[in-house]
């Protein structure tokens, strides 16, 4: 029941955020019927806000180290404005916290990539927003190392090479947000914009097949409810330029 729950609530926030998107671009196809070209290419670094409440639950049982909820990200993309359209793509990885205590060290990462569609609802003077939906995938991995057997040597450890064990997950993913960029350096005049872009980015990373685990390609069963599911906010550092 939790977990259809969680699904509804994660579908609701997407049709919410897409009525958004379907009003902003009708607002700026009433505003004006000048369309825009061009394109820009960025670095991003931010935070996503995953839960693993689910899988600390499993690791505190077992006298593990809780995992914290969330992980760094860095990356980077670009797109192509045609037509106010956008077309792009962008990659991240994912860089998560490592815990540990007298027995188990956990640490966690991974990354994902996406073929972005969106649209240009607004550019005034130096400022663009633009709503984007993403298609594409992503993986997320654990790593648990036992401390309590660990071997002195190196005939040790390939006579025994059990003290650490990495999970794996991965598979379909969208990815929904909304783009705001500041051009502030370069050109701007009344056709043309371009220069050095400052922007921010946020939105919410829905990955399907959450509860499938995988041990040296070896699905495992029973696997926790967990991944790289939730809302994201990112800084955007690149250049471009549109005219129009």
């Amino acid at each position: 029941m939790k977990t259809q729950t969680q699904f509804l609530l994660r579908i609701f926030t997407l049709a919410l955020l897409m009525s958004f998107i379907i009003k902003s671009v009708k607002a700026q196809e009433n505003e004006s019927s000048r369309r825009i070209y061009g394109g820009i290419g960025y670095f991003q670094t931010g935070y996503a806000f995953f839960n693993h409440d689910n899988l600390n639950e499993l690791f505190t049982s077992y006298g593990m180290p809780e995992l914290q909820n969330g992980s760094v990200s860095f990356g980077g993309g670009g797109h192509s404005i045609i037509r106010n359209f956008i077309i792009g793509g962008e990659g991240h990885g994912l860089t998560g916290s490592t815990t540990s205590n007298s027995n188990y060290t956990i640490s966690q990462g991974g990354g994902y990539g996406f073929f972005n569609l969106g649209y240009l609802v607004l550019q005034k003077s130096i400022f663009t927003l633009y709503p984007l939906l993403g298609f594409g995938g992503g993986g997320y991995s654990i790593t648990i190392t036992d401390k309590t057997d660990l071997p002195t040597n190196f005939n040790d450890l390939l006579a025994s090479p059990q003290n650490q064990s990495s999970i794996s997950k991965g598979g379909f993913m969208l990815n929904i947000s909304l783009g705001t960029d500041f051009f502030i350096a370069g050109t701007s005049n009344g056709d043309e914009l371009g220069g050095f872009i400052l922007g921010l980015r946020a939105g919410y990373l829905l990955e399907f097949n959450k509860d499938k685990w995988y041990i040296a390609d070896q699905e495992l069963a029973g696997g926790p409810d967990a991944g790289i599911s939730g809302p994201f906010i990112r800084l955007t550092i690149g250049g471009g330029g549109m005219s129009k």
